[in-house]
């Protein structure tokens, strides 16, 4: 007798036709398992549908994460109530306790034979059952199964599913999608849908119109099959249409948000990145942002204290250990105690911190400085969540950073000035980045070339056959001396696209001669970065403001002439724009000195123009 001959209802004999396999493959076809953690299946049937998706759980990689075990979530409905039982006796851990006494059964035979002293074997048909009852074993291991109610237009669960599969009877199959979509469109989720092809293809009634209507604003996608259960254990030459529906996630507004940014009056914007903001758009929009933000999450946690009272776990008076079963907790890695209210004062440090941080973050705000003058300024964030985000407390910020920013330019030139000389002095080719000279009470001083050589690590792909260059990298090193010599040069220079000027040369297999901003790169494999500079009075100002920090020229360097020097001053002079010998240097450092406003002035800083912006 089969299980259609004993179904308890004629309701569920009339429409009641198992899924053939090769129909579930079909409806399932394209769903991407890692976004589904919650299934219900409205018409379970004897779980067709149910079985294949806790056999593709099983055997792939979504069952498992970070090593720990996984398991799928599959709610049932089903009319039946011999249907439901056995569903309940397939998958609700009956049978998985039978198939564990047959494996243990396997096991035995194979166990050592203390007289024998050997091992039991099974034989090739015993082994070949034993792997399908692993594998039916690990079906149900994976899957946390429950049968939910009994008919599924009654249904009025609370539970979000990210999955809804489903073969509903043909009679009235566009009630139950009807139903799905209704559930769906709650919060969000995808519906696999059998019909019968006639619901759609003859919508003569005000309930099947209605199905289409919503499935064309749905965007809903159908095949029709003919004689798709042709070969299913109750067969029928019915067509019928595989309807598959994607419902986005549905987030839903906040009154309290909207209330609050309606009393601030802020206008609805685009949803932009706040590092592509000018700082004055980008400040005009974010204060008042991060008080909407920080007024809603105080009247939030506010109302859920208030709330606490009616989310309790136990309904017993009195009960001194009934705490609420909806906890609201600030920050991810907060764990509060049972009962423990949120602490107001860390949600506004936190938000404090966040919105300093997308400050820092910002490309115009802090983009303009070398990596080592970014990393210092974003280490001031973490101390910033003291601070509420005000535009006064912005502008003392950028205050204190443009106090700091003559100092924090010279070190930064200094530090690419010995990166260029002394730092790769190691590395044999680097030898020829330097001009050595007596200088100024020391016969160890030194300034770059015109050309000079900078080792690279990791600048190329490990593999032999790859002839492209890593275009990040590259661009880091390059943009972090283009910005030294950007406070040298005062912007004066046409602004080359970095990053897009590597990438096209990277595209065509350009490693020589790329030109940037302020030099040509050569980039060579085996790890070095040649740099050919285009304007040698920039790098003339580059040698004299680092030599004049070391000390390494004259105190009376750019304030008299040549001939008014005394012969040690003239001796540093000559080693460092001649060759050496007497008189070599007095022609360049005359050039010099028609030029001071150029060559010895001090570098550009970039802050005050963010000053502007900051206290407009």
């Amino acid at each position: 007798m089969s299980i259609i001959d004993i179904t308890a209802t004629e309701y569920a004999k009339k429409g009641f036709y198992p899924t053939p396999l090769e129909l579930v493959k079909k409806l399932l076809d394209g769903i991407d398992w890692d976004e589904i953690q919650t299934v219900l299946e409205p018409s379970a049937g004897k779980g067709n549908l149910v079985d294949y998706i806790a056999q593709v759980w099983s055997s792939g990689r979504y069952k498992r994460y970070r090593h720990n075990e996984k398991k799928i979530d599959i709610d049932c409905i089903e009319i039946d109530p011999h249907l439901r039982s056995v569903l309940k006796y397939e998958y609700g851990g009956t049978h998985e306790a039978e198939i564990l006494n047959i494996l243990r059964q396997f096991d035995q035979k194979t166990q050592y034979n203390c007289v024998t002293k050997s091992r039991g074997e099974l034989t090739t048909m015993e082994e070949e059952e034993k792997r399908y009852w692993e594998a039916e074993l690990d079906k149900r291991r994976y899957m946390d199964f429950h049968v939910v109610h009994d008919d599924f237009l009654s249904f009025s669960g609370r539970k979000s599913y990210d999955l809804i599969v489903m073969n509903p009877p043909f009679a009235d199959g566009d009630a139950h999608l009807l139903k799905a979509i209704e559930l769906q469109s709650i919060a969000g989720g995808k519906i696999r849908c059998i019909l019968n092809a006639e619901t759609l293809l003859n919508p003569y009634t005000n309930r099947r119109k209605l199905l289409k209507q919503k499935m064309e604003n749905l965007n809903a996608t159908v095949s029709f099959i003919d004689g798709g259960f042709s070969d299913g254990e109750r067969k029928t030459e019915v067509s019928v249409a595989l309807i598959k529906i994607d419902i986005p996630f549905y987030r839903g507004k906040s009154d309290i948000y909207d209330r609050l940014k309606e009393a601030a009056n802020v206008e609805d914007v685009p949803d932009v990145d706040v590092t592509d903001l000018s700082v004055s758009d980008l400040l005009s929009r974010i204060v008042t942002q991060f008080n909407v933000e920080v007024d809603a999450g105080l009247k939030l946690i506010r109302e859920y204290v208030a709330m606490q009272p009616y989310l309790l776990e136990s309904l017993a008076n009195g009960n001194s250990y009934n705490y609420p079963n909806l906890s609201l907790t600030v920050g991810y890695k907060d764990h509060l105690y049972r009962g423990e209210l949120p602490d107001t004062n860390k949600f506004v440090r936190l938000t404090r911190h966040k919105y300093w941080e997308a400050l820092f973050s910002n490309k115009e705000f802090i983009g303009k400085l070398t990596s080592n003058l970014r990393e210092k300024y974003r280490g001031m964030v973490n101390s910033m969540g003291n601070y509420d985000f005000t535009l006064f407390n912005i502008q003392q910020v950028v205050i204190e950073m443009n106090a700091e920013m003559a100092q924090g330019i010279q070190d930064t030139i200094i530090a690419l000035f010995d990166k260029l000389t002394t730092e790769h002095s190691w590395y044999p080719e680097t030898s020829r980045n330097i001009h050595y000279y007596n200088g100024w009470k020391t016969n160890k001083a030194h300034k770059i070339n015109s050309k000079v050589i900078v080792p690279v690590n990791g600048m190329f792909s490990d593999y032999s056959w790859s002839k492209t260059f890593e275009v990040g990298k590259a661009a880091e090193v390059i943009s972090d001396i283009e910005k030294v010599f950007d406070y040298l040069d005062g912007n004066m220079t046409v602004s080359v696209d970095l990053y897009r000027t590597l990438e096209r040369a990277c595209e065509s297999g350009l490693t020589r001669n790329i030109p940037c901003k302020y030099f040509d790169v050569t980039l060579y494999k085996k790890g070095t970065m040649h740099i050919k500079f285009h304007n040698q009075d920039l790098v003339d100002r580059f040698n004299i403001y680092c030599c004049r920090k070391k000390n390494w020229l004259p105190p009376c360097y750019g304030n008299i002439a040549y001939q008014n020097m005394s012969q040690e001053e003239k001796t540093v002079i000559d080693g460092f724009h001649g060759d050496g010998t007497s008189g070599a240097g007095e022609k360049s450092y005359s050039a010099i000195l028609e030029r001071t406003g150029y060559f010895l002035s001090a570098p550009t800083q970039e802050m005050p123009a963010l000053m502007a912006a900051v206290m407009q």
